[in-house]
């Protein structure tokens, strides 16, 4: 069995990171972003890697406090990514038991996940290819990499094999392409992975010499200090919610995937399950209204300037390549 097989790579992931359910402004290098041109529109060929310690990816929640208001909101990392106390999410129930159901999702969160990239081919920034670098992907996204990965029954009745999205030998390259929906909000539903594999590296040895020496360890996110303390976050919120607002300093801030993705909440239980809920016997969600991600960095993300690329020069690149790789 290779070392990057998917049940074994798999049995790294923190607990929770495959169920479906910022404040620091600093610039964080490590965190790639798709370069879009003045349309919307961008493309880049990239290949998924597992960190030094072969976790190929890791789930995290970002408070998404936001009254609609262009300028104001919180984006930050939630706590409750690794079991701890959040008071957003803590008033969030608060009002949502109440009935105070659209107050309540003023106080939304998203579903992030962070992963190790190796990008191929970036038309935007040609000086990023053969670089690794962090990915934060929204929900809808992960979707489309988590569905391709793990066979389900309907793909083997279909004769159809999972791709092995983490395996730098037997695994495909995929083609991340960006582009502006008829409802405005960008969407990364023609992004697709190449129809054959392709290895990036030689052999196993090689390939592991190089994730050890270049990928980022995860575990980094998962540690409490990562996260503001509960006291600070209480007083985030309580001086959004005193002043119906937060101004939060929006220069040089954009959203970490690149998108203005349409995000919900996973579906509330109701009767018996929801009362347990809200004794905090359960972790299930309410299910809100769509709300688009407002363009923010989080803790320690990436670049503080989009790069332009010309969408019909990024489809010709990436076809030729994706031409090669076939």
């Amino acid at each position: 069995m290779s070392v990057f097989d998917w049940n074994n790579i798999a049995s790294n992931l923190q607990d929770g990171a495959l169920e479906d359910k910022s404040y620091n402004k600093e610039v964080d290098e490590r965190f790639w972003k798709l370069g879009r041109d003045e349309n919307d529109n961008g493309g880049a060929l990239i290949r998924f890697l597992p960190d030094p310690n072969l976790t190929p990816f890791i789930k995290l929640y970002k408070i998404n406090a936001n009254t609609g208001k262009k300028g104001f909101f919180v984006n930050d990392w939630s706590p409750e990514s690794i079991g701890l106390k959040d008071p957003f999410r803590e008033k969030f129930w608060e009002l949502w038991n109440a009935g105070e159901k659209e107050k309540a999702k003023q106080l939304g969160r998203q579903e992030r996940y962070i992963a190790n990239i190796l990008v191929q081919k970036d038309p935007a920034n040609p000086e990023n290819e053969g670089k690794v670098f962090l990915f934060d992907m929204s929900k809808s996204l992960f979707d489309k990499i988590k569905n391709a990965m793990i066979q389900t029954e309907a793909m083997k009745a279909l004769g159809e094999e999972a791709i092995p999205v983490f395996d730098p030998i037997n695994g495909n390259s995929f083609l991340l392409k960006v582009k502006k929906g008829s409802n405005g909000i960008l969407t990364y539903e023609d992004s697709k992975f190449a129809d054959k594999s392709s290895a990036v590296f030689e052999n196993e040895e090689k390939a592991l010499a190089f994730i050890k020496e270049k990928c980022y360890e995860l575990k980094e996110f998962l540690q409490p200090e990562f996260y503001k303390s509960y006291d600070e976050l209480l007083d985030l919120r309580d001086r959004f919610l005193k002043e119906g607002k937060y101004a939060q300093d929006t220069q040089n801030v954009q959203d970490t995937s690149g998108s203005k993705e349409i995000e919900e909440e996973p579906e509330v239980k109701t009767g018996l399950e929801q009362t347990a809920k809200k004794a905090e016997a359960s972790k299930e969600e309410p299910k809100v209204e769509p709300k688009v991600e407002p363009k923010v960095e989080p803790k320690k993300i990436e670049k503080s300037k989009e790069s332009k690329v010309e969408s019909t020069d990024v489809d010709e690149e990436l076809s030729d390549l994706l031409a090669e790789l076939e």
